[in-house]
């Protein structure tokens, strides 16, 4: 079961309780026995490693869908940049 931090609304009182996930919104402060709300907390997701993108799984040997830079550095030439050296030494 979640622990949800309650602010109480006269006295600024927080406090947490252990619920249910169908639990009420609303509880009375552990203090004063005013009505108190639920604080909501951003919570921090952190993603690390590949799989997260949709570049990681791209393909670079299939040229692209929109006829534009196939991700071999904007050459429309198929050759690796070793044999673009070799060809460039030979001319």
């Amino acid at each position: 079961m979640p622990i949800y931090e309650y602010q109480c609304a006269s006295c600024d009182n927080r406090f947490e309780l252990k619920q249910g996930f169908d639990a009420e919104s609303t509880s009375p402060c552990t203090v004063c026995g005013s009505p108190s709300r639920r604080v909501f907390h951003i919570p921090a997701v952190i993603y690390k490693g590949s799989g997260f993108y949709t570049t990681d799984y791209a393909r670079r040997d299939r040229p692209s869908s929109d006829g534009g830079d196939s991700g071999n550095g904007g050459s429309s030439s198929s050759s690796t940049p070793a044999e673009k050296e070799t060809s460039a030494k030979e001319d």
